[in-house]
Protein backbone atom coordinates (compact mmCIF):
# COMPACT_ATOMS: atom_id res chain seq x y z
CA UNK A 1 0.00 0.00 0.00
CA UNK A 2 1.45 3.80 -0.77
CA UNK A 3 1.68 6.53 1.65
CA UNK A 4 -1.44 8.47 -0.07
CA UNK A 5 -3.75 4.81 0.60
CA UNK A 6 -2.58 4.77 4.31
CA UNK A 7 -2.61 8.31 5.06
CA UNK A 8 -5.88 7.89 3.55
CA UNK A 9 -6.86 4.94 5.30
CA UNK A 10 -5.92 6.98 9.14
CA UNK A 11 -8.11 9.86 8.20
CA UNK A 12 -11.30 8.17 7.93
CA UNK A 13 -10.96 6.36 10.81
CA UNK A 14 -9.84 8.94 12.65
CA UNK A 15 -12.19 9.36 15.38
CA UNK A 16 -12.23 5.38 15.66
CA UNK A 17 -8.39 5.81 16.74
CA UNK A 18 -9.17 8.58 19.25
CA UNK A 19 -11.49 6.63 20.89
CA UNK A 20 -9.42 3.34 20.60
CA UNK A 21 -6.67 5.32 22.13
CA UNK A 22 -8.48 6.88 25.38
CA UNK A 23 -9.30 3.10 26.12
CA UNK A 24 -5.50 1.53 25.85
CA UNK A 25 -4.15 4.36 28.08
CA UNK A 26 -7.42 4.21 30.65
CA UNK A 27 -6.03 0.23 30.53
CA UNK A 28 -2.38 0.52 31.49
CA UNK A 29 -2.08 4.01 32.53
CA UNK A 30 1.02 4.73 32.57
CA UNK A 31 3.57 4.89 29.07
CA UNK A 32 6.38 1.96 30.77
CA UNK A 33 3.42 -0.07 30.90
CA UNK A 34 1.87 0.63 27.63
CA UNK A 35 5.44 0.72 25.95
CA UNK A 36 5.26 -2.97 27.00
CA UNK A 37 2.75 -4.01 26.12
CA UNK A 38 2.84 -2.59 22.35
CA UNK A 39 6.15 -4.81 22.39
CA UNK A 40 4.56 -7.54 23.09
CA UNK A 41 1.84 -6.85 20.86
CA UNK A 42 4.46 -6.91 18.01
CA UNK A 43 5.62 -10.07 18.39
CA UNK A 44 2.27 -11.60 18.26
CA UNK A 45 1.41 -9.85 15.12
CA UNK A 46 4.44 -11.36 13.61
CA UNK A 47 4.38 -14.71 14.99
CA UNK A 48 0.52 -14.32 13.46
CA UNK A 49 1.64 -13.57 9.60
CA UNK A 50 4.24 -16.29 9.70
CA UNK A 51 1.57 -18.85 11.00
CA UNK A 52 -0.92 -17.84 8.54
CA UNK A 53 -3.26 -16.66 11.24
CA UNK A 54 -3.61 -13.56 9.32
CA UNK A 55 -3.65 -12.73 5.42
CA UNK A 56 -1.38 -9.86 4.22
CA UNK A 57 -4.20 -7.07 3.86
CA UNK A 58 -5.14 -7.65 7.73
CA UNK A 59 -1.49 -7.68 8.61
CA UNK A 60 -1.02 -4.11 7.34
CA UNK A 61 -4.03 -2.59 8.48
CA UNK A 62 -3.29 -3.71 12.19
CA UNK A 63 -0.01 -2.66 12.02
CA UNK A 64 -1.44 0.48 10.69
CA UNK A 65 -3.88 0.84 13.31
CA UNK A 66 -1.78 -0.31 16.26
CA UNK A 67 0.90 2.37 15.17
CA UNK A 68 -1.81 5.35 14.90
CA UNK A 69 -3.54 4.08 18.47
CA UNK A 70 -0.35 3.53 20.62
CA UNK A 71 1.17 7.07 19.61
CA UNK A 72 -2.56 8.47 20.37
CA UNK A 73 -2.15 6.92 23.86
CA UNK A 74 1.32 7.87 24.82
CA UNK A 75 -0.35 11.57 23.97
CA UNK A 76 -3.38 10.55 26.22
CA UNK A 77 -0.83 9.71 28.80
CA UNK A 78 1.24 12.66 28.54
CA UNK A 79 -1.85 15.22 28.68
CA UNK A 80 -3.13 13.38 31.50
CA UNK A 81 -6.85 14.92 31.14
CA UNK A 82 -10.08 13.21 30.73
CA UNK A 83 -11.06 16.16 28.05
CA UNK A 84 -8.01 15.47 25.86
CA UNK A 85 -9.79 15.97 22.20
CA UNK A 86 -8.39 19.26 21.53
CA UNK A 87 -4.95 18.63 22.07
CA UNK A 88 -5.01 15.24 20.63
CA UNK A 89 -5.76 17.49 17.02
CA UNK A 90 -2.64 18.64 17.72
CA UNK A 91 -0.90 15.72 18.35
CA UNK A 92 -2.34 14.23 15.11
CA UNK A 93 -0.68 15.53 12.30
CA UNK A 94 2.87 15.30 13.95
CA UNK A 95 1.82 11.51 14.69
CA UNK A 96 0.69 10.86 10.79
CA UNK A 97 3.44 12.71 9.57
CA UNK A 98 6.23 11.06 11.77
CA UNK A 99 5.01 7.57 11.62
CA UNK A 100 3.51 6.95 8.18
CA UNK A 101 6.12 7.44 5.41
CA UNK A 102 8.62 4.93 6.92
CA UNK A 103 5.71 2.89 8.18
CA UNK A 104 4.79 2.93 4.30
CA UNK A 105 8.73 1.81 3.57
CA UNK A 106 9.12 -0.94 5.85
CA UNK A 107 5.53 -2.47 4.65
CA UNK A 108 7.17 -2.62 1.33
CA UNK A 109 10.02 -4.18 2.38
CA UNK A 110 8.57 -6.79 4.16
CA UNK A 111 6.19 -8.34 1.40
CA UNK A 112 9.39 -7.90 -0.68
CA UNK A 113 10.68 -10.52 1.80
CA UNK A 114 7.89 -12.68 1.78
CA UNK A 115 7.18 -12.41 -2.10
CA UNK A 116 11.16 -13.25 -2.49
CA UNK A 117 11.12 -16.15 0.17
CA UNK A 118 13.61 -14.35 2.15
CA UNK A 119 10.51 -14.98 4.86
CA UNK A 120 8.79 -18.47 4.32
CA UNK A 121 4.91 -18.08 5.61
CA UNK A 122 4.97 -21.22 7.89
CA UNK A 123 8.09 -21.76 8.47
CA UNK A 124 8.58 -23.40 11.82
CA UNK A 125 12.40 -23.55 12.08
CA UNK A 126 12.46 -20.70 13.88
CA UNK A 127 11.38 -20.28 17.63
CA UNK A 128 10.63 -17.00 18.84
CA UNK A 129 11.63 -18.22 22.31
CA UNK A 130 15.03 -17.92 21.24
CA UNK A 131 15.44 -14.40 20.68
CA UNK A 132 15.07 -11.35 22.64
CA UNK A 133 12.82 -8.96 21.33
CA UNK A 134 14.26 -6.07 21.85
CA UNK A 135 17.97 -7.37 21.26
CA UNK A 136 20.27 -8.80 18.74
CA UNK A 137 19.60 -12.22 16.68
CA UNK A 138 21.97 -14.89 18.83
CA UNK A 139 25.47 -14.44 18.05
CA UNK A 140 25.35 -11.12 16.53
CA UNK A 141 28.17 -8.79 17.37
CA UNK A 142 26.84 -6.18 20.19
CA UNK A 143 27.05 -2.52 18.86
CA UNK A 144 27.63 0.35 21.51
CA UNK A 145 26.13 3.28 20.72
CA UNK A 146 28.25 5.28 18.62
CA UNK A 147 28.14 1.98 16.04
CA UNK A 148 24.30 2.95 15.71
CA UNK A 149 24.39 6.86 15.42
CA UNK A 150 22.84 7.95 12.30
CA UNK A 151 19.99 4.69 12.15
CA UNK A 152 16.47 5.29 12.12
CA UNK A 153 14.04 2.51 11.22
CA UNK A 154 13.90 3.47 7.68
CA UNK A 155 17.33 2.64 7.40
CA UNK A 156 17.94 -0.10 9.70
CA UNK A 157 17.17 -3.03 7.55
CA UNK A 158 19.99 -2.33 5.10
CA UNK A 159 22.61 -0.89 7.49
CA UNK A 160 21.95 -3.87 9.67
CA UNK A 161 22.33 -6.47 6.51
CA UNK A 162 25.69 -5.13 5.79
CA UNK A 163 26.69 -5.44 9.66
CA UNK A 164 25.33 -9.24 8.97
CA UNK A 165 22.91 -8.79 11.85
CA UNK A 166 19.85 -9.42 9.38
CA UNK A 167 16.51 -6.95 10.98
CA UNK A 168 14.28 -7.75 8.98
CA UNK A 169 15.08 -10.84 7.03
CA UNK A 170 14.12 -13.21 10.03
CA UNK A 171 10.77 -13.68 11.42
CA UNK A 172 11.94 -12.70 15.45
CA UNK A 173 14.03 -9.64 14.16
CA UNK A 174 10.89 -8.22 12.08
CA UNK A 175 9.10 -8.23 15.40
CA UNK A 176 11.97 -6.35 16.84
CA UNK A 177 11.15 -3.67 13.76
CA UNK A 178 7.62 -3.84 14.25
CA UNK A 179 8.39 -2.56 17.62
CA UNK A 180 10.02 0.55 16.52
CA UNK A 181 6.49 1.69 15.23
CA UNK A 182 4.08 0.12 18.14
CA UNK A 183 6.39 0.27 20.80
CA UNK A 184 9.29 2.65 21.41
CA UNK A 185 8.06 5.62 19.76
CA UNK A 186 5.16 5.33 22.67
CA UNK A 187 7.67 7.79 25.12
CA UNK A 188 8.55 10.95 22.53
CA UNK A 189 4.20 10.98 22.00
CA UNK A 190 4.11 10.62 26.05
CA UNK A 191 6.50 13.83 26.35
CA UNK A 192 4.74 15.49 23.12
CA UNK A 193 1.42 15.16 24.91
CA UNK A 194 3.07 17.31 28.31
CA UNK A 195 4.50 19.54 25.94
CA UNK A 196 0.95 19.92 24.47
CA UNK A 197 0.13 20.83 28.32
CA UNK A 198 3.00 22.97 29.18
CA UNK A 199 2.15 25.01 25.54
CA UNK A 200 -1.61 26.25 27.78
CA UNK A 201 -0.14 26.19 30.75
CA UNK A 202 1.38 28.71 29.36
CA UNK A 203 5.62 27.90 29.98
CA UNK A 204 7.92 29.80 28.94
CA UNK A 205 11.12 28.08 28.80
CA UNK A 206 11.75 24.43 28.71
CA UNK A 207 15.10 21.83 28.33
CA UNK A 208 15.78 18.66 27.37
CA UNK A 209 17.47 16.25 29.97
CA UNK A 210 19.93 13.68 28.61
CA UNK A 211 20.20 10.08 30.75
CA UNK A 212 23.79 10.47 30.49
CA UNK A 213 24.35 7.16 30.03
CA UNK A 214 26.70 5.03 27.66
CA UNK A 215 23.77 4.84 25.52
CA UNK A 216 23.68 8.40 25.30
CA UNK A 217 24.11 9.87 21.71
CA UNK A 218 26.21 12.63 20.75
CA UNK A 219 23.33 14.96 19.94
CA UNK A 220 21.26 14.30 22.84
CA UNK A 221 24.27 15.51 25.40
CA UNK A 222 24.18 18.75 23.23
CA UNK A 223 20.84 19.50 24.03
CA UNK A 224 21.26 18.90 27.50
CA UNK A 225 24.06 21.12 27.49
CA UNK A 226 22.14 24.19 25.93
CA UNK A 227 19.95 24.25 29.44
CA UNK A 228 16.77 26.33 29.29
CA UNK A 229 15.80 27.32 26.04
CA UNK A 230 12.47 29.48 24.78
CA UNK A 231 9.56 26.84 24.50
CA UNK A 232 9.56 25.48 20.83
CA UNK A 233 13.18 25.93 20.16
CA UNK A 234 13.93 22.25 21.26
CA UNK A 235 13.17 19.14 19.68
CA UNK A 236 11.05 16.43 21.20
CA UNK A 237 12.81 13.29 22.64
CA UNK A 238 13.34 11.21 19.27
CA UNK A 239 13.50 14.56 17.08
CA UNK A 240 17.10 15.48 15.91
CA UNK A 241 19.06 13.19 17.48
CA UNK A 242 20.52 9.70 16.50
CA UNK A 243 18.85 7.79 19.23
CA UNK A 244 15.49 8.31 17.23
CA UNK A 245 12.81 6.44 18.95
CA UNK A 246 14.82 4.92 20.90
CA UNK A 247 15.64 8.18 22.50
CA UNK A 248 15.11 8.71 26.37
CA UNK A 249 15.88 12.02 27.41
CA UNK A 250 13.01 13.68 28.88
CA UNK A 251 12.02 17.77 29.26
CA UNK A 252 11.43 19.86 31.93
CA UNK A 253 9.26 23.72 31.54
CA UNK A 254 9.29 26.50 33.57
Amino acid sequence: MDLLSLVGMATKRRSDYFSQAKTLAQKYKEQPILEERMKAESLGLVKGLRDKLMKWGEYERTILDKTIVSALAACTLGIKEVKSDRKLEKCWPIIVGDMLPPLTKFLAETKEYIDSGVLRLGDQTVDFADYNLLGAVPGAIELDADELEGVNPEEEGTLEATQRRAQGRSWPALAERVSRYLATPTFSFYNLGEYMVAQDMGYKEMRRVAREDKKTCLDCRNYDAQGWVSIGEMPMPGKGCRCYDRCRCYLEYR
